[in-house]
C-alpha cells in the first residue's frame, strides 16, 4: 500500500518534470509544453521523433498576429502549429536515412567518427494578422533531438474586409501542379574529358516555393500574383541519374517538379484569410540536352585547382560545399501551367532554382580522363569564388 501510493506521488512529479522543468531548460515555452510531452510520449513508444523550436522574427509589429507551422516533409502535408506564439515549438519526424563518417578533433587527434544522416525537413511558416501576411519555407537536417531555427518572414501589406468571424485555421489540399522543365545544371566538356553530373537516391536540390492571400476562401489564387516563399530543398524523387558530357559539349539539364496546392484559411474573431501556397514536394524526372561547345576557359576572378598528369589519376570527382549565403539564385525559369484537382490553380511567372543545399544531399560531377594529349594538367573551378556552392564548373587545360 505505502509503494503504491509512493508511486502515485510520483507519477505527477515526473510530468510536472516534463512539463515545467524540461521545457524550461530547452528553452521551450510553457505554454507550449504540450508538445514536448507528446513527444515524450512518442519516444517511449520508439518513435522517430523531434522538436524543432522556430523564432519567427518580422519586420514589422503587427497586431494579435496568427502564426501557422505546415509539415511538407510528409507524405500528406499537415499543420503543426496554428496559434499566437512568436517562437513555437512543434512536433516533427526524425528519420533516419543512412550513416557517414565525419573527422572530428579530440584532445589535439583528428579522428574518424561515425554519424547519422536524417531525412531533411521542410516546414512552411505562414503569419497573418488584419493587414499583412507572408510565407516563408525553412529547411534543416535534424541531427539532434531538438533543433533550433530562426526564420526571416517577409510581409505583404493586404488588408482584408474586417467581419465576424469563427476563429480557427483549416487547409485544404487541390492536388499537385507540375512545373516541367526547370533549368537544374550545365555541365562543360572538354576535348578527351568526359564530364559527369550525378544525382543520387539522398541527393536534394532547392526549388523556389510560392505563395498567395486570397480575402475569400475557396476562390482561386491569380496565375501572374505570386509571391515567392523561398527555397525548399527537393529530395524525393522518381529517378537518379548520371549526365555525361564530352568533347567539348555543353549540356543544359532541366526537371520535372510536382507542386503540392494547398489553400490554408486563418481566421479570427474580426478578420479572415487564405493563403495558398505551391510548394515543391517531388522530382519526377530529369532532361538534358546539348546547348553549344565550350573549347576551355576559366575566368580570371576563380580560384583554379589542379590536376597533374604526373599524379596518374585519371577520375576524379568534385564535390560541392553547403551555401553560404542560403539563397543565391543558380537559375531561373519562366514557366506558365495549370493544374489541380477540384479547382483548377495556374501559374505564370519565374521560377528560381538555388544553390542552396545541405551537407550529405549534393549532387556531384565526376570527371575522367581519356586523352591527356600534349597536356600536362587540368584546372578546373567552381563557378562561385567565395564557395564551392553552384553545380557547375569551368575547365581549362594547362
Amino acid at each position: 500500500m505505502e509503494r503504491r501510493a509512493k508511486l502515485m506521488v510520483a507519477i505527477p512529479i515526473l510530468v510536472l518534470v516534463i512539463l515545467v522543468a524540461i521545457p524550461t531548460a530547452y528553452g521551450v515555452p510553457l505554454e507550449n509544453s504540450d508538445v514536448l510531452y507528446s513527444a515524450y510520449l512518442d519516444w517511449l513508444q520508439g518513435k522517430p521523433i523531434g522538436l524543432v523550436n522556430i523564432n519567427v522574427n518580422l519586420e514589422k509589429t503587427l497586431h494579435n498576429p496568427i502564426i501557422v507551422i505546415k509539415d511538407y516533409s510528409t507524405e500528406i502535408p499537415k499543420i503543426l502549429y496554428s496559434g499566437n506564439f512568436m517562437s513555437p515549438t512543434v512536433k516533427i519526424e526524425r528519420i533516419p536515412i543512412g550513416t557517414y563518417i565525419e573527422n572530428v578533433q579530440e584532445n589535439g587527434e583528428i579522428k574518424q567518427v561515425l554519424k547519422t544522416r536524417f531525412r531533411p525537413v521542410s516546414l512552411l511558416v505562414i503569419i497573418a494578422d488584419e493587414n499583412y501576411w507572408g510565407a516563408r519555407v525553412i529547411n534543416f537536417e535534424p541531427k539532434e533531438p531538438l533543433t533550433k531555427v530562426s526564420v526571416e518572414v517577409p510581409l505583404h501589406y493586404e488588408p482584408v474586409k474586417k467581419g465576424v468571424y469563427v476563429q480557427g485555421t483549416s487547409s485544404i489540399d487541390y492536388g499537385t501542379l507540375r512545373m516541367n522543365g526547370i533549368k537544374t545544371a550545365k555541365i562543360r566538356s572538354l576535348p578527351g574529358l568526359e564530364v559527369s553530373w550525378v544525382v543520387e537516391r539522398d541527393d536534394a536540390i532547392s526549388y523556389e516555393s510560392f505563395s498567395q492571400s486570397k480575402s475569400i476562401s475557396g476562390v482561386p489564387p491569380d496565375p501572374d500574383e505570386w509571391q515567392s516563399s523561398g527555397p525548399t530543398l527537393v529530395q524525393d524523387k522518381d529517378v537518379w541519374i548520371t549526365y555525361s558530357v564530352s568533347n567539348g559539349n555543353v549540356r543544359l539539364v532541366t526537371s520535372d517538379v510536382l507542386y503540392q496546392i494547398s489553400e490554408d484559411e486563418i481566421c479570427s474573431w474580426t478578420w479572415c484569410r487564405a493563403i495558398w501556397s505551391l510548394v515543391p514536394v517531388r522530382i519526377k524526372n530529369f532532361h538534358s540536352t546539348i546547348t553549344g561547345s565550350y573549347s576551355g576557359g576559366i575566368p580570371s576572378n576563380l580560384e583554379r585547382e589542379a590536376r597533374y598528369k604526373s599524379e596518374g589519376t585519371n577520375e576524379f570527382a568534385i564535390s560541392f560545399d553547403a551555401p553560404t549565403d542560403n539563397e543565391g539564385v543558380y537559375f531561373s525559369t519562366s514557366i506558365s501551367v495549370c493544374g489541380g484537382e477540384g479547382v483548377q490553380v495556374c501559374f505564370t511567372g519565374s521560377v528560381d532554382t538555388y544553390r542552396e543545399s545541405k551537407s550529405h544531399y549534393r549532387p556531384h560531377y565526376e570527371v575522367k580522363i581519356n586523352e591527356w594529349g600534349s597536356h600536362d594538367v587540368l584546372y578546373y573551378a567552381y563557378l562561385d569564388r567565395d564557395g564551392r556552392n553552384y553545380h557547375e564548373i569551368f575547365l581549362q587545360w594547362g
